[in-house]
């Protein structure tokens, strides 16, 4: 009786250990990222906003608690230098008219959150919300309301998923659209951010 319970539970421990294997405990995404972001054109609301493109990169790391929950930490660089440049006539001052410029040169970001997994046929669906900050370096130019260099950080929310394509037992492919919140001059910007790249996983 006592070496059937002792094989009884052998067996139930080598169950729960190959379920858990079945979810790998990490899983690390280095990648391109996409952003396509908007940016104020001067300091006054009035003189309204511009969108411009910027490439830069994407690392993540999602530690998985069992196989649908996980957290994970995010990490992205920016860069571009978009400008644009439109005749703007302050509220203010009725017989100024000029030109606005402004160029949005990097955005940082640093967030974290809870990470929701499907995984299905090999694939791995998720979903995150992720809060952190967001460091902004903007410079915006007028001749007839005030300059401007902004270089600070605030709140941002990056939501969104995606989901990866295995290439082998450790690799995937990872396709990645976000939802990406900035502020910049306290005036929020709804941003689109797409990443891909690999994904590394330990602990299967």
């Amino acid at each position: 009786m006592g070496k059937a319970f002792v094989m009884l539970m052998a067996l139930v421990a080598l169950g729960l250990g190959a379920q858990g294997q079945d979810v790998p405990r990490v899983e690390v995404f280095t990648g391109y990222s996409f952003v396509s972001a908007g940016f104020p054109v001067a300091t006054d609301p009035a003189a309204g906003t511009a969108r411009g493109s910027l490439n830069g990169w994407n690392i993540s790391a999602a530690g998985n608690a069992n196989r649908w929950f996980g957290v994970v930490g995010d990490f992205g660089g920016y860069y571009g230098s978009p400008t644009t440049t439109r005749l703007f006539k302050p509220a203010n001052c009725v017989l100024c008219t000029g030109n606005v410029s402004a160029t949005l040169h990097n955005i940082y970001t640093f967030a974290g959150g809870p990470q929701v997994s499907v995984r299905q046929n090999n694939l791995n669906f998720f979903g995150h919300a992720l809060f952190g900050g967001a460091h902004t370096r903007a410079d915006l130019v007028a001749s007839n309301v005030p300059s401007a260099t902004i270089s600070n950080t605030s709140f941002t929310v990056i939501a969104g998923g995606g989901v990866d394509i295995p290439l082998s037992h450790r690799w995937a492919l990872r396709l990645q659209p976000d939802y990406f919140l900035t502020s910049i001059l306290d005036r929020r910007q709804n941003n689109f951010r797409f990443s891909t790249g690999i994904v590394f996983r330990s602990g299967q």
